[in-house]
């Protein structure tokens, strides 16, 4: 049985699922495949194209994702930015110190070993967010059918600063490049975003292509990882 938590983040707010096993969920609050929770309404304005989306009067789904930083840099998804486009004042100053996000808990008597798992889960993303973390080290339990699995334990392979196509993905889950559409499909149903790093999946050409948490979001994943996105 999984229980369920909400967290806030930079992103917006987040949806995380856990049970004996370890971390089985992690959603944004306005996916079309958020599950149904009590004491959860989701977001009015629901990602119900992972494709969709426009910047400059330019599909997101037709910018790419370039490396120009060095290989593990990696931005501030907590500091504002200026209207020039640069950090602002939201940027602590050394040694000074951020409160934790709260962990809102959405059944009575969750377990103590789930409740670790849920603060582990907050505060690696925590570490994340402010460019601290390039690995996550909480236990996962996502369910789904083994070629799903396969598929995420590829995912898991690709590390912060790396991207790969679907074809190279379905290649590196030892399924071959003719595996593509199907690796495509599994990788859309992944149900443990940014910790399962489906954002670092780009069409063949390295556009974004698509993100069940909405474009916008991916292009800011691939940022704090270092890359500049046109």
């Amino acid at each position: 049985m999984p229980f369920y938590a909400l967290i806030p983040s930079p992103l917006g707010p987040i949806l995380l699922a856990a049970d004996d096993a370890g971390l089985s969920g992690l959603y944004f609050t306005d996916q079309r495949d958020l599950p149904r929770v009590p004491g959860v309404q989701a977001a009015a304005a629901v990602v119900s194209d992972p494709s969709a989306g426009f910047q400059g009067g330019r599909a997101i789904r037709t910018f790419r994702a370039l490396r120009e930083q060095p290989a593990g840099a990696s931005g501030d998804l907590f500091a504002e930015k200026s209207a020039g486009g640069g950090k602002a004042a939201g940027r602590l100053a050394q040694g000074e110190s951020r409160p934790q996000a709260a962990l809102r808990l959405l059944q009575e008597g969750t377990p103590a070993g789930v409740q670790a798992v849920l603060a582990q889960t907050l505060r690696e993303l925590d570490e994340y967010w402010r460019g601290a973390r390039t690995v996550f080290e909480m236990p996962l339990a996502p369910q789904g059918t083994p070629f799903q699995k396969k598929v995420w334990l590829a995912l898991l392979e690709v590390p912060c600063g790396e991207t790969l196509s679907y074809g190279e993905l379905a290649e590196r889950a030892g399924l071959g490049a003719g595996h593509g559409r199907a690796v495509g499909t599994a990788v859309g149903s992944n149900p443990i975003s940014i910790i399962i790093p489906c954002h670092r999946i780009l069409a063949r050409n390295g556009t974004l292509n698509g993100y069940g948490g909405g474009l916008n979001r991916k292009a800011r994943l691939l940022e704090i990882e270092g890359f500049t996105i046109r």
